[in-house]
């Protein structure tokens, strides 16, 4: 009898703690689908696509041959499973950042946005890239908000690198007549040779045309100011007397030597030509220099950027198809 129940016994504890168990792995992965399901943006690993999601607005679909870099691609990581990798090499190329990933390498990855989209890309040497100046756009007709920052609201920074006397007072006012931005002029802390730009909050669309109502043709990007500032934007204006860009143009004959002449004339230097033919006419830069490619870009008519990453600093790339 005692025997009886000491089985008996034993297995109601059985019993119990596989209850216990199968509770916990339910409640584990309805807390996984609640968790991804609930967060505003996030990025799936899937097992041959990166799938990017932003609210129930937008997502992007990101296939494992995207270079990365010019040396790396997504599959490249993913087989070493280096998925904060992908996460970071891949917010690189977004107009928008995610912080948080999941990876599902099981199952169908069911998305309830309302556009999906596959990111647009192009070959170039037989590497696959990102058309940031495509995927952009994309983001600007899909997802950014109509209702954003009004022109009125928004105050930028700038400040004088180049020491010319007046010369931030002067560019703000340009500023201000050109897009009704208000503005805040001073001197910088020290002499900068490249212009500068840092976005706190502005939209794509607003940022760039603030790029093109500025004189300066070399703006680089910059991430962080030094200085605190409750400003949209920070310009900071240089001199760029002494530049280290190189702008390399290449197709035949006939079109480089145009699209040379057009930017020699706007006052761009250290520009070269060759004949090495693309697939594309397209204007190739380092993420940095996205802001010079741009101006070069809009100067020469060229509507396709991509962000490469790929070779030497400091050379922006122009090919151009017959």
């Amino acid at each position: 009898m005692a025997k009886r129940q000491k089985k008996s016994k034993l297995l109601s504890i059985i019993i119990f703690l596989v209850i216990t168990l199968i509770g916990l792995l339910y409640m584990n992965i309805s807390s996984n689908n609640k968790r991804i399901i609930d967060l505003p943006r996030y990025m799936v690993i899937g097992k041959e696509n990166v799938f990017v999601v932003y609210e129930d607005k937008l997502s992007l679909s990101i296939p494992f041959d995207i270079q990365l870099d010019g040396d790396k691609t997504i599959a490249d990581l993913d087989k070493v499973g280096n998925y904060r990798g992908i996460m970071d090499g891949i917010n690189e190329l977004l107009p928008e950042k995610v912080d948080t990933f999941e990876v599902v390498k099981k199952g169908e990855v069911r998305l309830n946005v309302a556009y999906k989209y596959n990111v647009p890309e192009v070959m170039i040497e037989d590497k696959r890239y990102v058309l940031t100046s495509n995927l952009n756009s994309l983001f600007m007709k899909k997802y950014y908000k109509s209702n954003g920052e009004t022109a009125e609201n928004v105050i930028v920074d700038v400040l004088n690198g180049n020491g010319k006397s007046g010369y931030a007072g002067r560019t703000g006012k340009k500023i201000e007549e050109a897009l009704s931005y208000k503005y805040n002029a001073a001197n910088y802390e020290r002499d900068s040779e490249y212009s500068y730009i840092i976005n706190k909050d502005l939209q794509t669309n607003q940022i760039e045309a603030l790029v093109m109502s500025l004189d300066e043709k070399y703006i680089k990007i910059k991430s962080e100011l030094d200085l605190p500032t409750l400003a949209n934007a920070v310009i900071i204006l240089g001199k760029e007397e002494n530049i280290q860009t190189k702008i390399n143009i290449h197709g035949a004959d006939k079109v480089t030597v145009n699209a040379k002449n057009l930017l020699v004339k706007n006052g761009y230097k250290n520009i070269s030509t060759g004949t090495e033919k693309g697939n594309l006419t397209v204007v190739d830069y380092r993420a940095e220099d996205y802001y010079i490619a741009y101006k070069i870009a809009k100067k020469l008519g060229i509507q396709n950027m991509v962000e490469s990453n790929n070779g030497e600093n400091n050379i922006i790339n122009v090919y151009i198809k017959e």
